[in-house]
C-alpha cells in the first residue's frame, strides 16, 4: 500500500490518444527478425543503445503531451514552461512529446549514435554520461527530466544530486523509474551490476519481491527525501517499447515522480545564479 502522503499526490493517467498511437504503430509495424538479428550482431561490438541509435530502433513511449501537462499541473493555455534538460534522452522520441511545452530543450546522451539522433531532431544535444562534468549542474533549468535512467547508471545517488543541482530553486524534476527496481549497466555484449545499489529492498536482490507500491515507498523515503527532494505528483504508467517478430509490444511498470527541491543540504554544491532574473519561477509551486 502506498504511503498516505504519496496517495494524496497520486495523479491518475489514462491511455490517451498519444499513447494509443504508439501501441497501434508497434502492433502494425513491428521490427522484423532480420533487423533484430542485425542489432544483435552489432551488440558484439558496441552497446545496445548505440546499436539502436545506428539502426534507428528501440522506440520508447513514456508520456504523451497531455500527460506531461497533467503531471506538471499546467493550464491548457500555457505554452511556454521555460527550459527543459532531458538527461539520458535516448533517440529523442520521448523528449518530443514534451517539446511543444518548452521554449528551449537540452538533451544528453552518452552514446554518439543517439546524440546524433537528438541533434537531427533539432534539440541542443550534449554527448555525455556525466552532466556535472559537462557543466550542466548550474541550477538554470525550469524542468529536468530523467526517464528510466536511474537503473542504468553506476552511481544513482550522484545522478540524483546532479539532477537537483541542475534545477532552478523553484523548478521541477521529472523522474521515471521502473518498479520493481532492477538496476543493470549496459555494456558491449550485455550488462553488469552497478557499482552502487540504492537501498530499495525486495527488488531483484534475491529476497522476497516487493510490490510496486512498496518499492515506490522505499525510493521516496530512503533515497529521495534524504537528498532534499519532495514529491509533488506521482503517477503509474506503462513504459512501452516497440515490438518485434517475437512480441508486438513490450511493457514495464513505471513510477513517474514530479519532484521539487527542498532545503539545500551540505552536499549541494550548486553554483548560485549570477543573474537573479534567471531564477524566476516558471512553474506553479
Amino acid at each position: 500500500m502506498l504511503d498516505p502522503v504519496l496517495r494524496s499526490a497520486f495523479v491518475q493517467l489514462d491511455l490517451d490518444r498519444g499513447s494509443q498511437n504508439f501501441v497501434e504503430n508497434s502492433i502494425n509495424y513491428p521490427y522484423s527478425a532480420w533487423w533484430c538479428w542485425f542489432r544483435g550482431s552489432l551488440t558484439r561490438y558496441t552497446s545496445r543503445y548505440t546499436a539502436d541509435g545506428i539502426l534507428n530502433m528501440g522506440k520508447m513511449h513514456v508520456l504523451s503531451t497531455s500527460q506531461w501537462r497533467r503531471i506538471l499541473r499546467l493550464a491548457v493555455d500555457k505554452k511556454d514552461c521555460g527550459s527543459l534538460l532531458d538527461v539520458g534522452a535516448g533517440d529523442g522520441a520521448v523528449t518530443q512529446a514534451a517539446s511543444s511545452l518548452f521554449s528551449s530543450i537540452t538533451a544528453t546522451e552518452s552514446s554518439f549514435a543517439l546524440s546524433w539522433r537528438l541533434w537531427w531532431k533539432g534539440f541542443t544535444a550534449v554527448q555525455t554520461g556525466d552532466i556535472r562534468r559537462a557543466s550542466l549542474c548550474k541550477g538554470k533549468y525550469d524542468v529536468v527530466s530523467c526517464l528510466n535512467v536511474l537503473d542504468r547508471v553506476d552511481n544513482p545517488s550522484r545522478l540524483i544530486r546532479d539532477l537537483k543541482a541542475s534545477t532552478k530553486p523553484n523548478g521541477r524534476i521529472v523522474l521515471a523509474v521502473v518498479m520493481p527496481f532492477c538496476p543493470a549497466v549496459m555494456t558491449v555484449g550485455g550488462s553488469r551490476p552497478p557499482k552502487e545499489r540504492l537501498p530499495i529492498p525486495g527488488c531483484c536482490d534475491g529476497s522476497k519481491r516487493n510490490s510496486w507500491e512498496e518499492c515506490v515507498n522505499a525510493l521516496v523515503k530512503l533515497v529521495l527525501i534524504p537528498e532534499g527532494l519532495e514529491v509533488v505528483t506521482l503517477s503509474r504508467v506503462p513504459y512501452m517499447s516497440h515490438g518485434d517478430d517475437r512480441k508486438s509490444l513490450y511493457t514495464l511498470d513505471d513510477a513517474i515522480l514530479v519532484l521539487k527541491p527542498t532545503a539545500i543540504s551540505s552536499w549541494d554544491h550548486r553554483q548560485p545564479c549570477a543573474n537573479t532574473s534567471t531564477c524566476d519561477q516558471k512553474l506553479p509551486v
